[in-house]
């Protein structure tokens, strides 16, 4: 194979990596400051009715996991019957193909390189963990963003658990946009892919994101851990358990507090979602670990004044 076949397959690997929106928002959420409140125990769902404050008919909050298949819906027919009655779907972002090509810039820093990042110890450890999940020379990769590579190897790693491979079909999110809009459903997107986009690659300057690489390849056996624990939790529907698993895991891969992909969009979510839960019944799916927590979305909703009880 040439090195610009190589090149091509990468490309085009990557880009079905970012397909999964907001990836790491999803499965690592930041550890709050040692201030915070810390989330009471919270009824294990991760489907929540919202009703009241004016509305006439009511909305439905899911939790999902990026991850995972649509055929995960046969095990949880309550999801699928409040998804096929409601006459409206919200979700995080809908992607598009060609605006997903034209972000691949974002992924790569055209004037800098990784090797010119790191010192030769932790560029050594990078490259051959590189060559090791991903399969390929890390001078192939070396003016990708290092955010990219965390991505691309906690993805991978992902996808070797072995409670997902049962699962066939689409990923939760791509599955209620598009199956809700073969039925008609109003579709309606909390963000745009270069807002996500951004988010994920461009908060960080490169060099804070080089450390977090190098950390998290160094924490990978235990990261490993963690990251099979909160695929269980979601499982057992346990959204208070996944929130102190994602903290766990962020004090291992060292990271600062990252609430700007979580409390955040959260907050700025709650200006569009009482508008569009007044207009028809609405089946809203965003990434699980934005449920839970004094800045979730049940919390905020409650606070608004909505009723809000599960149904799992």
């Amino acid at each position: 194979m040439t090195f610009k076949n190589k090149f091509a397959g990468l490309y085009l690997l990557l880009i079905a990596f970012v397909l999964q929106p907001a990836l790491v928002e999803a499965q690592k959420v930041k550890e709050r400051s040692a201030k915070s409140i810390k989330p009471k125990a919270v009824t294990k769902s991760l489907l929540w009715e919202v009703s009241g404050n004016g509305l006439k008919n009511p909305s439905y909050l899911y939790g999902t996991y990026h991850l995972l298949n649509d055929s995960y819906l046969n095990d949880v027919p309550e999801v699928k019957q409040r998804f096929e009655g409601s006459k409206g779907v919200v979700v995080e972002t809908e992607l598009d193909s060609a605006v997903m090509m034209q972000m691949g810039a974002k992924m790569i820093m055209p004037d800098k390189k990784i090797s010119g990042l790191l010192s030769a110890e932790d560029y050594t450890l990078v490259s051959k963990e590189v060559k090791q999940t991903i399969g390929y020379d890390m001078a192939m990769l070396d003016q990708m963003k290092p955010m990219t590579l965390m991505v691309m190897l906690s993805v991978l790693e992902y996808q070797k658990l072995d409670v997902l491979k049962p699962y066939k079909g689409k990923p939760l999110d791509a599955y209620f946009a598009q199956q809700g809009r073969s039925d008609g459903k109003k579709i309606t997107s909390l963000e745009t892919v270069e807002e996500q986009i951004d988010l994920l690659y461009n908060h960080y300057p490169v060099e804070k994101q080089a450390k977090q690489l190098v950390e998290y390849v160094k924490q990978k056996e235990a990261a490993l851990k963690v990251q099979e624990q909160l695929t269980n939790l979601y499982f057992e529907k346990d959204l208070a358990g996944m929130w102190a698993a994602s903290e766990t895991y962020n004090k291992l891969t060292g990271e600062e507090d990252i609430s700007y992909m979580v409390d955040d969009r959260n907050k700025k979510w709650m200006t569009k979602l009482p508008t569009i839960m007044k207009d028809q019944p609405t089946f809203v799916a965003v990434g699980a670990l934005h449920l839970p927590g004094e800045n979730g979305l049940i919390k905020l909703l409650q606070k608004a004044g909505y009723t809000v009880k599960p149904l799992q």
